[in-house]
C-alpha cells in the first residue's frame, strides 16, 4: 500500500498492536492548551506497530479509529479510543 494518498483524500492505516504496543503518541484534542485541535500523530516510536509498517508519520492527523471517529474528542478521550482497540486496529488517516 502507497503512503503517499492523493492530496486531501483520507488513507487507510492497518497496524497489528503486539507487545510494544501501537507505537506513536498523539497531540490535540477538544479543549486542549491550544484550542480545539485535531487529532494528530506526535512521535512514531522506534519500536511499535507503526514503526514497523512505515506508514504513519509525525504529523499525521487521525479520523477514526476501527470507524470511530475522533472529531471532537478531547485528548483523553482519543488516547482512551485507541487504548480500547485491540488485535488489529484500522485507521483512518489524512497526510
Amino acid at each position: 500500500m502507497p503512503r503517499i494518498s492523493e492530496a486531501g483524500q483520507p488513507r487507510t492505516v492497518m497496524l497489528e498492536r503486539g507487545p510494544d504496543g501501537l507505537g506513536f503518541s498523539i497531540v490535540g484534542g477538544h479543549c486542549s492548551p491550544h484550542g480545539d485541535l485535531p487529532i494528530y500523530v506526535k512521535t512514531v516510536f522506534e519500536k511499535g506497530a507503526a514503526a514497523r509498517s512505515g506508514q504513519l508519520s509525525r504529523g499525521d492527523q487521525i479520523l477514526a479509529v476501527d470507524g470511530t471517529s475522533l472529531e471532537g474528542l478531547t485528548h483523553q478521550q482519543a488516547v482512551a479510543v485507541l487504548k480500547r482497540a485491540q488485535g488489529t486496529i484500522t485507521l483512518t488517516i489524512l497526510s
